[in-house]
């Protein structure tokens, strides 16, 4: 389909890691109401919801949108679920030399595993819950490109806009790549940034290229959250700037 709209960020939220590669003084039960629903959720997960209401309460105009035209699109990484969940399990499996045995595990271990284990660690969850709190009913997709993830829904998101499939988009990236520091061999991180796309006036939307904003990408890996979190501190920086809102 032909690009037929301008399109306009109206807002966006997102969180940055600090020095120790985790996001400074996140209580995900400040953005997130339901306490059944944080049990399920991993950081990542925690991370983008958070976001995504961060970015719709800038925007301040959900209620104008009828739900099946406003979209989300979201980039992610596989996630593993949380791996201590598993250490009763594993400990239960071990023989009397502490090596791991399958009949035991399938005797003692296996009932040990919680059994939303694996539901906490899909991929699309993001666009799960933040579809059902905020009743974002149209066009959607999630991304699990790793590094890329987050830049490809943006740019989706914003052609959804473009070529009339929706009124209102959320694109953006989450990750928690901190407890892959040992094995990814460098200095990894959590954050999450989330952008509001509307039609808008021609020329307004910033170009959505890496060019610019290297100087604004995190010091730590931070997978499919990478590109969206330095657009969304650059964005940043030009409110500080011009004091005014883009």
């Amino acid at each position: 389909m032909k690009p037929v709209r301008s399109v306009q960020i109206t807002g966006f939220g997102f969180f940055a890691p600090g020095q120790s590669g985790a996001v400074d003084d996140f209580r995900a039960r400040d953005y997130i109401a339901d306490r059944k629903s944080l049990k399920l959720m991993t950081t990542s997960v925690r991370l983008g919801v958070a976001a995504i209401r961060l970015a719709l309460d800038d925007d301040g105009g959900l209620a104008d949108i009828p739900p099946h035209r406003r979209g989300l699109f979201v980039g992610t990484s596989p996630q593993p679920g949380d791996p201590t969940d598993l250490g009763p399990a594993l400990a239960a499996s071990l023989d009397d030399e502490g090596h791991f045995d399958l009949h035991r595990f399938a005797r003692a271990g296996y009932p040990l595993i919680h059994p939303l284990w694996l539901v906490r660690g899909l991929s699309n969850n993001i666009i799960g819950f933040a579809s059902a709190i905020h009743d974002l009913q149209g066009v959607n997709m999630n991304y699990c490109h790793g590094l890329d993830g987050g830049w490809t829904a943006l740019h989706e998101g914003a052609l959804a806009v473009a070529e009339g499939r929706a009124d209102l988009v959320v694109a953006g990236g989450a990750d928690a790549c901190l407890a892959a520091t040992a094995l990814v061999g460098e200095p990894c991180g959590d954050g999450a940034a989330f952008f509001v796309f509307r039609p808008g006036e021609p020329d307004c939307l910033p170009s959505l290229g890496h060019e610019g904003l290297e100087r604004f990408r995190a010091a730590c890996f931070i997978g499919a959250a990478t590109w969206p979190i330095a657009l969304a501190q650059q964005m940043q920086a030009a409110r500080l700037d011009q004091k005014t809102t883009l």
